[in-house]
């Protein structure tokens, strides 16, 4: 019986000591503006590619489309580069409906390819970075 009090209170005491440093490497820097935006509010962004023949009137038309959807924050469309992208929250809408929704729109809108393999978003929002803000006093 001793032994296993000796072996919980040593596990006890592992599991705080861990819990504190985690606590105080939570605590260590000040979340990024980044960070606290993302935490606070998670977004995605999903981007497409337009046609070569997508006109003004045309892009006014897909702004006013996406403005009534669920769960879109914003667009920004560059005529330009040919470009679309849509910010949408990841709780009401998901990429692959918003995909399908802007196909069923338009055909000739195709979701842009990666430019290259690594990630595009500068927010490091892996799990551990999660657990670390949800820790951080600081914010």
């Amino acid at each position: 019986m001793k032994l296993i009090k000796k072996i919980a209170k040593a596990f006890m005491m592992t599991c705080l000591v861990l819990f504190a440093t985690l606590f105080i490497y939570a605590n260590w820097n000040k979340p990024s503006l980044g960070e606290r935006v993302y935490m606070e509010n998670p977004t995605q962004i999903v981007v497409m590619t337009l046609p070569e023949t997508f006109t003004e009137k045309d892009s006014a038309m897909v702004d006013q489309f996406l403005m009534r959807k669920e769960g879109v924050y914003s667009t920004v469309i560059s005529r330009y580069s040919n470009t679309l992208c849509i910010t949408i929250d990841p709780r009401e809408t998901d990429r692959s409906s918003m995909i399908k929704t802007m196909a069923a729109f338009n055909p000739s809108i195709q979701e842009r390819a990666p430019l290259n393999n690594r990630a595009e978003c500068p927010v490091n929002l892996n799990a551990f970075r999660k657990i670390t803000y949800a820790l951080n006093v600081r914010k």
